[in-house]
């Protein structure tokens, strides 16, 4: 699971850098509280004092609201589909934007974590392209870039992804999107946004979320990472509207 510590950037070379971030991701809000604003990216989920584990079952205050797939789901997998979208086995380079590190838990509907499923993402490059045959300028897609990852929950339901701040592209706000499989069964599909989004104003797919939207942005923060480059740290818990079969 991501650490929730938050570094903050002292060093001049370091918020040169994250400065420069900022320029790229645009009005996307970067949270200087952990993310704490409004309603919180993490469900209610107390910790034992004797043991500073989580106590199982969680309080569960909200359902993860489903979204369309969109037209871009990988028509082709890549080979390398771990978690980690930044660094593609078989290239040497590594690809353009900033980077976001997030993680979270899944819990089931009644506030159990969900181990071992299998959490999907794809999402645009830095140039707003995905990894499909039908999106637009597949000559202009970054090569670096592994575009789709695969996360396998653990014992206590965490997962975990690195990759970098998705492209805005159309009029459709920068966003993540997010498969859930377990043993072969799809158990939810959606897409992640990012706080203060001004694009998410007026966006369809947004707006069937309704009231349950704020269960499906992701407030990021300030870090480094442990090489000391400035990146983006996020977490999304996923709660589940249902109890998956045994």
């Amino acid at each position: 699971m991501l650490s929730r510590r938050i570094f903050l950037l002292s060093a001049v070379p370091l918020a040169t850098a994250f400065l420069a971030a900022c320029q790229q991701i645009g009005e996307v809000a970067v949270s200087t509280d952990g993310g704490r604003s409004g309603e919180p990216s993490a469900a209610e989920r107390p910790d034992n004092p004797e043991t500073g584990q989580t106590d199982f079952p969680i309080e569960v205050t909200y359902f993860t609201p489903s979204q369309s797939e969109g037209p871009f789901y990988p028509v082709e997998k890549p080979q390398d589909r771990d978690s980690d979208l930044v660094v593609l086995k078989g290239t040497t380079g590594r690809p353009s934007g900033t980077i976001l590190e997030f993680g979270g838990s899944l819990y089931d509907a009644s506030g159990m974590p969900v181990p071992a499923a299998v959490i999907e993402i794809w999402q645009t490059d830095n140039n707003g392209i995905y990894l499909h045959p039908s999106d637009r300028d597949q000559a202009l897609r970054d090569v670096n870039f592994q575009s789709y990852g695969e996360s396998v929950t653990a014992e206590d339901g965490s997962y975990r992804f690195r990759t970098i701040m998705p492209r805005r592209y159309s009029s459709r706000p920068r966003h993540i999107h997010v498969k859930i499989r377990l043993d072969g069964r799809e158990l939810l599909t959606t897409q992640f946004y990012f706080g203060n989004d001004a694009e998410m104003a007026g966006d369809r797919v947004v707006a069937s979320a309704g009231d349950a939207l704020q269960a499906l942005i992701m407030e990021v923060t300030e870090g480094v990472d442990a090489e000391g480059n400035a990146i983006l740290n996020g977490r999304r818990d996923i709660v589940l509207s249902s109890v998956p079969a045994g």
